[in-house]
């Protein structure tokens, strides 16, 4: 009996051995994703009365450039996602601030966060999004109070920072702070471009 109970210990041991130098050991992946070649509603067009401008030409490639985005039209993301193993998301946040009809310039009455997560990069090493949709921004947001009275909040047409990150499937993560954009509306683009 005793060489039995041995048998089946051993047995056990053995088998236990074997099955646990199979398993698989995975690396923690700690290498961030990168991103390259950010553009924002590249090769855009407005058409405003009767001409038709094109904006954000994609053969400039200065540096200091700033892209343009048009209020009421659809945002777009171009740019060039990596990752040594495998990607996973991309969010695109900008924070457009609006003010009350009465034009006051250092009162900012409202902040609406615009956060749009992108799509068509899960599972990829290497790849190219070209004019991903986002999102639109409003020229005019409405505004209830408690007391029931409605008003009309207009876009502050400026320079403003947008934050640009991607994610990778270990949830390791680049992010661009600050890129740069122009926000306007038609009738200032098209004022800004005619003159």
């Amino acid at each position: 009996m005793r060489s039995f109970c041995l048998f089946i210990v051993s047995f056990i041991l053995l088998s236990g051995f074997y099955f646990s130098s199979c398993a698989k050991v995975e690396d923690d992946e700690r290498e961030s994703p990168s991103m390259s070649d950010v553009r924002i509603n590249i090769n855009d067009t407005l058409r405003y009365d009767k001409l038709t401008l094109r904006i954000n030409d994609s053969l400039n490639a200065n540096p200091d450039r700033m892209d343009t985005v048009v209020s009421a039209k659809w945002m777009y993301i171009s740019a060039r996602f990596r990752d040594n193993e495998a990607l996973s998301t991309f969010k695109v946040e900008i924070f457009p601030e609006y003010k009350d009809k009465r034009g006051r310039a250092d009162i900012k009455d409202s902040v609406m966060a615009v956060v749009k997560p992108g799509q068509m990069i899960f599972n990829a090493r290497d790849t190219v999004v070209y004019r991903n949709r986002l999102a639109q921004i409003p020229d005019t947001i409405t505004r209830t109070h408690k007391d029931g009275v409605v008003d009309t909040l207009a876009l502050i047409q400026g320079i403003y920072n947008m934050k640009i990150a991607v994610i990778d499937k270990a949830g390791n993560g680049d992010s661009i702070m600050n890129y740069k954009v122009v926000l306007l509306n038609r009738k200032s683009l098209y004022d800004a471009r005619v003159k």
